[in-house]
Parts: structure tokens; C-alpha cells; sequence
């Protein structure tokens, strides 16, 4: 007669669970690392005139290094062209490393205007 699952069956399926949580965790990390820099740039671009364009470089680059993303000045434009409005556009990149056998990398593109 057949009760079900085994001691061992169990060990492993709990142990492909953690492994695909993992993964997720993985994934999702860089994703919301996105929206919490997304988020940083977008109140930058409400009160940005207030600010130079040097500093308001240096506040997202310590605001992206809080979240472990590396912003280069390089890559953050400041735009005042056009008239009334202010514009931030950040282009990087951020990876994630899976038990050190796969790499999730994505390029991030951020664009806000005020």
C-alpha cells in the first residue's frame, strides 16, 4: 500500500523549492533594485532645478550605490533644453549572479521628465 511521499522525496522536493526560490529571489532583486532607482530618479526630477547638474549626479550615484548599483556619471544626462521642463534619462546595468552558474544581466533604461 502506497502512504504517500517518503522522508527522502520530501528532502528533495523542499530542496528544488529553495533552489527555484533562490532564483527567483535572484531575479526579482534586480528588478525591484530597478523600480527603487527608477523611483529615486523620479523625485530627483521634481526638485532637480534646485539643484547643479554635478550635484544632483553625486545624490544618485550614493542613492544607487545604497540599493549595490553602480551608476557612472557617464551615464546620467541632465537635460534643460526644453523649455519648462527637466529631464533625467540613466542608462545601466545590473546582474545577478545564480550559485555562481548562470548570470542574469539586464540593461536598464530610465527616462523621466517633469
Amino acid at each position: 500500500m502506497n502512504r504517500g511521499m517518503s522522508g527522502f522525496g520530501i528532502i528533495i522536493l523542499l530542496l528544488i523549492l529553495l533552489i527555484i526560490g533562490y532564483a527567483g529571489y535572484q531575479v526579482a532583486r534586480v528588478h525591484f533594485n530597478y523600480s527603487t532607482v527608477s523611483e529615486k530618479i523620479e523625485n530627483t526630477v521634481r526638485i532637480g532645478p534646485v539643484q547643479n547638474d554635478d550635484m544632483i549626479r553625486e545624490e544618485l550615484i550614493r542613492a544607487a550605490a545604497e540599493t549595490k548599483v553602480l551608476l557612472l556619471p557617464d551615464n546620467i544626462w541632465i537635460d534643460h533644453s526644453v523649455p519648462d521642463s527637466f529631464r533625467i534619462y540613466v542608462e545601466y546595468e545590473d546582474s545577478s549572479s545564480i550559485f555562481g552558474i548562470f548570470t542574469y544581466n539586464r540593461k536598464f533604461v530610465i527616462d523621466k521628465v517633469a
